[in-house]
Parts: C-alpha cells; sequence; structure tokens
C-alpha cells in the first residue's frame, strides 16, 4: 500500500467516523453562546433529523438534513436539508465553503410575507400574504454579498401597508439574475395584480437597490392617494424611479 492510498483510507475512515456520530452528541457538544438550540434530536451528523431549531429565537420545527462527504474533497461541507412547520418551509440542497459562503441549489422555500418587513428598504411598510422562492443558484457571504443569483419569486395573495391600513394586491411573480457588473435584475413578469406592475430593479450590494417600476393609474380607490406621488407617464400609468439604500 502506498502512502498516498492509506492516506486516504485513514481520511476516508475519519470521515466515515466523524459522519456517523450521533447528531445528539454533536449538538451537546456546542458551546452555549451560539445562537443555535436544538431539540427531539435524532439520527448521526450523516442523516439526522430535529423536531425543533431555534436560531436567534426564531423557532423552525421538522428539520431533516444529510450530509454529501464528496463536497468535504472541494473545500465545502453540503447536503440537503427540508424543514416543514407552521410558518416557514423548505426543500433543498447546500453547502458551506470554508470561507463561509454558503451555496443554495434547487432550493425551494415558503414563508409568510410579514416575515421580512424588517428587511424592506422603506421604513414603516408591512407585507401580508406568502412567498415561495425557487433558486436554481445562489451563493451569499458578508463580504461579497448574494452571487450567482437565478431564482423565481411568487408573491402569492400579496397585500401592503406604509403606515397605514393593509391593502390586497393580487399575485406578483419576479425572476432574480446575476449580471455580469455582479448586480443582481429582478424583473417584473406579467401577474394578475391591481397594479398591473411592471419594470424592474438593480441590487447593488451592499449600497443600494435601484427602482424603474410602473404600475396602471386605473387602482381601486383606496391606492389612488398611493400612487398620486408617483410621475405621470403615457398610456395612463405611474412610474417610480429611485434608489434607495439596502438596510443591512
Amino acid at each position: 500500500m502506498t502512502k498516498k492510498t492509506l492516506f486516504l483510507s485513514v481520511l476516508l475512515f475519519l470521515i466515515f467516523l466523524i459522519a456517523t456520530v450521533p447528531a445528539r452528541t454533536v449538538v451537546n457538544l456546542l458551546p452555549e453562546s451560539l445562537p443555535v438550540k436544538a431539540s427531539g434530536i435524532s439520527g448521526s451528523l450523516w442523516s439526522g433529523s430535529a423536531a425543533s431549531l431555534q436560531i436567534n429565537r426564531q423557532g423552525i420545527s421538522n428539520v431533516e438534513w444529510s450530509l454529501n462527504p464528496i463536497w468535504l474533497f472541494t473545500g465545502k461541507i453540503g447536503g440537503s436539508i427540508s424543514m416543514d412547520d407552521d410558518n416557514v418551509s423548505a426543500d433543498g440542497g447546500w453547502k458551506v465553503g470554508f470561507d463561509e459562503t454558503l451555496y443554495l441549489s434547487n432550493m425551494n422555500v415558503k414563508l409568510p410575507a410579514d416575515k421580512l418587513s424588517g428587511y424592506l428598504p422603506m421604513q414603516g411598510m408591512r407585507l401580508s400574504g406568502d412567498f415561495r422562492l425557487e433558486i436554481n443558484n445562489l451563493s451569499f457571504n458578508e463580504v461579497e454579498g448574494p452571487k450567482d443569483v437565478s431564482a423565481n419569486i411568487y408573491w402569492m395573495k400579496g397585500a401592503a401597508s406604509i403606515a397605514g391600513p393593509i391593502i390586497d394586491l393580487g399575485d406578483f411573480t419576479l425572476a432574480a439574475e446575476s449580471k455580469d457588473d455582479s448586480k443582481i435584475e429582478i424583473v417584473v413578469k406579467p401577474s394578475k395584480n391591481v397594479l398591473d406592475a411592471q419594470g424592474s430593479a438593480v441590487v447593488n450590494w451592499p449600497e443600494d437597490v435601484a427602482l424603474d417600476i410602473s404600475v396602471t393609474e386605473n387602482v381601486p380607490e383606496q391606492l389612488k392617494s398611493t400612487i398620486a406621488f408617483l410621475k405621470k407617464s403615457d398610456n395612463n400609468r405611474r412610474t417610480l424611479q429611485m434608489t434607495l439604500p439596502l438596510r443591512r
């Protein structure tokens, strides 16, 4: 047996040994200072489940995971994950690089729109309805932000408020793609909503998002005062062209 073969054999044995450690044992070894708490742990680090996870006081139920050891040879840890509780559901592939970059692929996520209200660039804006995300590819780290984005975003039974009552808007479909200049373009696709929304937004991480959106003037009465500040354009439409800082 050559030294190279011996080294690979030992490495594979260590990977197998670590991956088959009971998940409960690993959780018990985690520092108490971590903002992650788990209960109802079963299975192994390789393939296991948790009845409940709490991350920064946000609870997630019915979590299952699996690890694919092949990713270790590429400098990443990865596998698949699924979760399903009353608020959030997700299912798809993930990887984390040793440079702390998170990679998602073929990931489907569903969550209530109100969970995103705190991340919006407009103060006092509230959302309602459900978001469904189909993430074909996405990578993210704190330094470079989102990269290699290819995703579709669906806002179903959407409703919104800016320091006022919630108003029903309808359904929206968005397509997000990374561009060559590292910016992300989000295009509004045709959907059934009272605004007949059209246009796009360009995300320039971590600075701002540039909006170029238009809506019809033929909106329900309770929305007329809301769109009155928008610039009047051709074909009975109103436009919003502005750049907003990103809230991080």
